[in-house]
């Protein structure tokens, strides 16, 4: 299992990319292809988690189909996603699987 984020950047770290050390969890739009890039390489199968960057970089539709999108076509075939939801307002859980089904059969 891997996070599409680097979620564990130290704080020396991000004073080299940022200049500063930002509160809370950070997410990066350089990661996820970098991530991709390290899970092709590996011959494992792999889930790629934080997909959705915790719900934090879009809330469209179009934004969650573009980040399932870029996650299942820059992973291997046999790897797999996970995805977290919150299916309080409406069914989310339906919605990703027929997205995914939608994706994957194109």
């Amino acid at each position: 299992m891997t996070a599409l984020y680097y979620m564990t950047r130290s704080a020396e770290e991000f004073r080299k990319l940022l200049g500063t050390r930002p509160l809370g969890e950070v997410y990066l739009p350089e990661d996820p292809p970098k991530m991709c890039a390290a899970i092709r390489q590996t011959k494992k199968t792999c889930l790629a988690y934080k997909v959705l960057a915790a719900g934090r970089l879009t809330d469209t539709p179009a934004g969650v189909e573009g980040a399932i999108r870029f996650a299942l076509t820059n992973t291997k075939p046999n790897d797999g996603i996970i995805l977290g939801m919150y299916p309080r307002y409406h069914d989310q859980v339906a919605e990703n699987a027929a997205l995914v089904r939608r994706i994957c059969a194109g």
